[in-house]
C-alpha cells in the first residue's frame, strides 16, 4: 500500500515539476529475477527510477539509513534493505539473492556512493563495487541496465531523462565465465555498457 501511494506522488512529482522522459520501458522485463544496476548521480534517483519501472523495485540502500527509526520505517516498508558500503557485508549478499529468489527485482548502484560526473576520461568510473557482478552470477538473474541523466536547475524544476537499455545476461556478455579476479573488470565493463545508454541505442 505505502509503495502504490509514494508511486503516485513520486509520478507527480518527476511529471510536473521535472519533466522527466523515459526512454526504452518495453525493455524491462515482465517477470523473472532482474538485476536494475544504474548510474548514481542524486540521493533522489529511486523517484525517477520508480516512475519508470512499471514492477516495484527493491533497493541496496546505505545502512546509515535504517540507524534513523523514521527513516528505517519508511526504507523497510518500500522493500529497501540495508548494505554496508565500506566492508564486505554476506547480509547484503544473502537478501539480494533472497529478493531474486523471489523472482522479484532488485535495485542495486555499483558505484556505491553518487558519482556526479560519471565516468572518467579513461572511460571507467572511479567508484564501481563489483558485488553486483557476483550476485548476478550466483543468481543467474536478468540484468537491466538504467541511466538516469540531470539538467538541474533546483529541487524542482529539472530535466530527468531515464534511459532503460536491453536486459542481458551476465553470459551474454561474458562467453567464458567472469573469475574472481576478473570481477573489478567485469563491472567496469558492465558500467561502461551502462553510461553508453541514450535514446538511440536503445
Amino acid at each position: 500500500m505505502l509503495y502504490k501511494i509514494a508511486k503516485i506522488i513520486f509520478t507527480f512529482y518527476c511529471y510536473v515539476f521535472n519533466r522527466i522522459k523515459i526512454y526504452g520501458r518495453e525493455n524491462e522485463p515482465k517477470e523473472g529475477p532482474v538485476i536494475l544496476y544504474c548510474n548514481h548521480q542524486s540521493m533522489f534517483d529511486i523517484l525517477p527510477l520508480n516512475v519508470a519501472l512499471k514492477r516495484p523495485v527493491n533497493f541496496m540502500a546505505k545502512a546509515s539509513l535504517f540507524k534513523v527509526p523514521v527513516v528505517r520505517f519508511f526504507v523497510r516498508k518500500y522493500g529497501a534493505f540495508p548494505v554496508d558500503r565500506e566492508h564486505p557485508d554476506i547480509s547484503a549478499i544473502k537478501n539480494s539473492l533472497k529478493t531474486l529468489k523471489s523472482k522479484h527485482i532488485l535495485g542495486i548502484f555499483p558505484e556505491g556512493t553518487r558519482v556526479k560526473n560519471g565516468l572518467t576520461k579513461e572511460g571507467i568510473s572511479p567508484e564501481i563495487k563489483s558485488g553486483f557482478v557476483m550476485i548476478a552470477m550466483k543468481s543467474k538473474a536478468t540484468m537491466l541496465p538504467v541511466r538516469i541523466d540531470y539538467k538541474r536547475l533546483f529541487f524542482i524544476f529539472n530535466s530527468i531523462k531515464v534511459y532503460i537499455g536491453k536486459p542481458f545476461t551476465i553470459e551474454d556478455e561474458f562467453k567464458d565465465g567472469v573469475k574472481s579476479d576478473e570481477m573489478s573488470k567485469a563491472g567496469e565493463l558492465l558500467m561502461q555498457k551502462l553510461y553508453a545508454l541514450d535514446k538511440d541505442s536503445l
